[in-house]
């Protein structure tokens, strides 16, 4: 008779623990499924609307629908039509006001090497009506330009300043032309650049003699300016003593011409009283005649009337 088994005790409540681990991984995996789901806007209610390209290059399902660089959609599907591909957009309905029905679609990257997106640009009619799109509406695609549209654009925009360049390079080559003459005058003037050269070098010789001799001038006015400085105060000193002294001497010359003036008025005065004396003198009194009065003829009119003999006046000679 067998022994019934007993299970080793490290094993108790193995399968309730195996139980709830399963149960979290499920729980787990389903909420990674449903923010999955959430982020992709499997909760969120959306609007369908079209439209129809020539070829879907680059367009794929499950592509990012943006509207003024935010995300608002995907696109959902694919298919061919007779119109071309008719691609549908699955945009959330919330962003539907902001897409009115004269809306335009473009395919655009991120950069030039980035991931491609569907772009909506709203109001691309002005003269539209700016209702907003309604489920099923179809909108116009705008479809990019191919590298050969791009290659003529460009080639549009080079055509003038290649021709530009052919013009300028035909006035460069012909001989009468402005940039030969001006080549011709530069020329010209690069020859005689010389001899400009060696004038100016001997005009700047002239000025630099010249600067050099207003220098020595300049220090000798100033050694002479020095000396003056040095000199001035004894000169003025001893022409101040010179002046004094001419003073004092003139002051002597009119003390001495006063008294001499003086003496001789004197002398004078003394002498006429002497010859009056000597006139008044019994001796000498007889001897001096006496001012004797002349008779002169009387210019008038009574003297023409009157006697052969003319009346005679008084007068002292």
């Amino acid at each position: 008779m067998h022994d019934p088994h007993v299970p080793p005790r490290r094993f108790t409540g193995i399968r309730r623990k195996i139980s709830l681990f399963m149960l979290t991984a499920v729980l787990g995996v389903a909420g990674a499924v449903t923010l999955v789901a959430y982020k992709q806007g499997a909760f969120v209610r959306h609007t369908s609307i079209y439209f129809y390209a020539a070829d879907v290059f680059g367009i794929n399902k499950g592509m990012s629908v943006r509207l003024f660089g935010l995300p608002v959609g995907s696109v959902r599907d694919l298919q061919i039509a007779d119109r071309g591909v008719k691609v549908e957009l699955s945009i959330m309905t919330e962003y539907v006001p902001r897409v009115p029905k004269s809306s335009t679609v473009r395919l655009t990257r991120e950069g030039y090497i980035g991931a491609g997106n569907i772009q909506i640009v709203p109001g691309g009619d002005p003269m539209a009506s700016s209702e907003p799109v309604h489920e099923g509406d179809v909108i116009a695609f705008v479809p990019n330009r191919g590298v050969a549209e791009l290659v003529e654009d460009i080639k549009v925009q080079l055509t003038p300043m290649v021709n530009e360049m052919r013009r300028m390079f035909a006035e460069m080559n012909a001989p009468g032309g402005d940039l030969r003459k001006s080549l011709q005058g530069a020329s010209v003037v690069f020859q005689q650049l010389p001899e400009t050269n060696r004038e100016m070098r001997e005009v700047l010789r002239d000025a630099d003699r010249a600067v050099r001799s207003t220098q020595t001038a300049m220090a000798s006015a100033a050694r002479v300016t020095d000396r003056l400085e040095k000199d001035l105060p004894e000169v003025t000193a001893k022409l101040g003593t010179a002046l004094e002294s001419l003073a004092g001497a003139a002051n002597e010359i009119r003390t001495v011409a006063r008294s001499n003036g003086d003496a001789l008025h004197e002398t004078l005065r003394d002498g006429q009283e002497v010859m009056g004396a000597a006139k008044s003198s019994w001796l000498i009194r007889d001897y001096i005649e006496s001012p004797a009065m002349r008779t002169l003829p009387v210019d008038s009119f009574e003297s023409f009337g009157a006697a052969p003999e003319v009346k005679a006046v008084k007068a002292t000679r």
